[in-house]
């Protein structure tokens, strides 16, 4: 109560008034790196839900060309742009999956087949400096999918200059032949996915 008073009075000590800007500063700091968290892990859930996406998206397309022996397919899809991959998805029946071995789950977690909307488009090495944060581009240059992180305060990657992730299409494989390489003939294909370019992680 002689402290409200002293409040209320104004008449507060040096040594008191020190004390409370200080506990005041500690609150505000605490708050502020609260709030810079939760901003940080709704970005990080929302790559993760994008790339989640994309891969069930890539994983029926190159199961349906493995399917039907199209194996030149998994080439070009290694080059193409994967958002493109979320406008469409190829139809494949419950026997279909069956037969071949293609896991029926995926049907039922997929929850998207639209490019999320801080899709900004393709770009080229040159213009990845004023691009927006926060927003996807395709690189046509290297064939990079790059997402531009807005909140970085807790991320750190292997890339310098702008905080980024940068993804490229790959094929998962058994290389039975050890040969470096997928060989439709000998080698037992996985599934197709978006694998990072850099190490990167977010530090709490």
């Amino acid at each position: 109560m002689e402290l409200a008073h002293r409040w209320s009075d104004r008449n507060l000590t040096k040594m008191e008034l020190v004390i409370a800007i200080l506990i005041l500063t500690i609150l505000i700091g605490t708050f502020s790196r609260y709030v810079l968290v939760i901003f940080s892990r709704a970005e990080q859930s929302m790559i993760t839900s994008t790339v989640i996406n994309i891969n069930t998206a890539l994983y029926y397309r190159a199961a349906m060309a493995v399917m039907r022996g199209e194996f030149q397919e998994l080439g070009l899809l290694e080059k193409m742009n994967p958002m493109e991959e979320l406008q469409s998805r190829p139809e494949i029946s419950d026997m279909d999956m069956t037969l071949n071995n293609i896991p029926l789950a995926l049907v039922a977690g997929s929850t998207s087949t639209s490019t999320p909307g801080n899709y900004g488009g393709v770009i080229n090495a040159y213009t990845i400096e004023s691009m927006e944060k926060g927003n996807w581009y395709f690189n046509q240059d290297n064939r990079y999918l790059i997402y531009l992180v807005s909140n970085s305060e807790f991320f750190s990657s292997d890339v310098e200059g702008l905080p980024m992730i940068r993804f490229r299409i790959a094929i998962d494989y058994k290389d039975r032949n050890s040969n470096g390489q997928y060989d439709p003939a000998s080698d037992e294909f996985q599934t197709m996915k978006l694998e990072s370019v850099d190490h990167y992680q977010w530090t709490y």
